[in-house]
């Protein structure tokens, strides 16, 4: 493609928060990506920061629109927060800006495209530890959001299309799929598949719970578990945990692509083998994508989005999620480590499909297939 022709690419991009390239916050540092992804695409008309900052960005563009400036489409990012509420002291002061740029943008004709993150407000165990009161009005603004959507989107990306099921925009509303990406360029080295080191990185809770698979990995001394988690959730944890620690699981705190280097490099598996829970079945992990970049196999369990694209793209294992599945795999692998090489070979073949500026493609042509101009 020549210059001549990026140049005459042009989008918008709106996000209802300042974008901050530094962050290590996993809903952000999304939001950053597809900005990075999308200036390789072509020009990019960024509508970013607090309330005020995004007034006069919108009429910059919405000037630019009228008079007859050629955008491909407008695409946005949703908050981890309602709309409304991401302005410092999350008071609702500016309810009604965003949507309505958005309106007016579709109808100019081009098409509009939002990423909804997560639908964690439906579920019981939000907003735990909060104010009542709280959670109330923040669900309400959620709620206000998805009608939102219906008054001025085309297409609602969406982590997995399971998550579709949870989210009421209308029929109009087009929903695509358009799950996280990695951004590692360079093809990682492979990792001797003997002896068997695993590795997780993120959380630990009741949507990350990992104490079956660490059970299992204690059963098995022939492997080890590196467990990469912040010290103030390994500390609320901990307990759960240190029936299994018997000296093949250790856990670490470090944070950003340099300081997890060493260990993606020491470990030849990833892991995702969290317990059942009804948020499992379609959350899309960054972490998922940011294991096939560093050309990871990767176990998972049955019944999630995570396990079902393993499944489909045999990246590694799917397997149910108890204890003596998990060490019947885990055995396995100690005892044929070219299981490993073989995982390993798909995981590699389908890097490139999930990176970030794949997804930006993903995008251009679901908008582009609703372009009514």
């Amino acid at each position: 493609m020549s210059c001549t022709d990026r140049e005459v690419r042009r989008c918008i991009y709106h996000v209802p928060y300042p974008l901050n390239p530094g962050t290590t916050f996993g809903g952000q540092k999304r939001a950053v990506a597809m900005f990075k992804a999308l200036t390789e695409w072509g020009e990019v008309w960024l509508v970013a920061g607090n309330a005020a900052q995004r007034c006069r960005q919108m009429k910059v563009v919405m000037e630019a629109v009228r008079a007859g400036t050629r955008f491909e489409f407008c695409y946005s990012e949703s908050s981890t927060m309602p709309t409304a509420l991401t302005e410092p002291h999350h008071l609702p002061t500016h309810p009604f800006e965003d949507f309505t740029f958005l309106f007016h943008v579709r109808r100019h004709g081009i098409p509009v495209g939002l990423f909804y993150r997560d639908v964690y407000w439906k579920f019981p165990i939000y907003g735990k530890g909060v104010p009542k009161a709280k959670q109330l009005v923040a669900q309400a603004m959620y709620r206000y959001d998805l009608f939102a959507y219906r008054q001025c989107l085309d297409v609602l990306f969406l982590p997995s299309l399971r998550m579709g099921d949870w989210v009421d925009v209308g029929d109009r509303v087009r929903k695509v799929a358009l799950p996280p990406g990695h951004d590692i360029i360079e093809s990682p080295e492979a990792t001797p598949s003997s002896p068997l080191s695993l590795f997780y990185v993120g959380g630990l809770g009741v949507l990350y719970d990992l104490r079956a698979f660490c059970e299992a990995v204690s059963k098995v001394p022939e492997a080890s578990l590196t467990i990469c988690t912040r010290p103030k959730e390994w500390e609320q944890a901990r307990k759960d945990y240190e029936p299994f620690m018997t000296g093949n699981i250790k856990v670490v705190h470090a944070n950003g692509k340099k300081e997890l280097e060493p260990y993606f490099a020491a470990a030849n598996v990833a892991v995702l083998a969290m317990a059942p829970h009804e948020y499992r079945d379609f959350a899309a992990p960054l972490k998922f994508f940011e294991y096939v970049g560093n050309g990871k196999p990767i176990i998972a369990t049955e019944n999630t989005f995570v396990g079902d694209v393993v499944s489909r793209d045999r990246t590694g294992w799917t397997v149910k999620a108890s204890v003596d599945e998990f060490v019947e795999l885990l055995k396995d692998l100690v005892e044929h480590p070219d299981h490993i090489d073989t995982a390993r070979e798909h995981v590699m073949a389908a890097r490139s499909k999930h990176t970030w500026t794949a997804r930006v493609e993903q995008l251009s042509d679901a908008l582009a297939a609703v372009d009514r101009r």
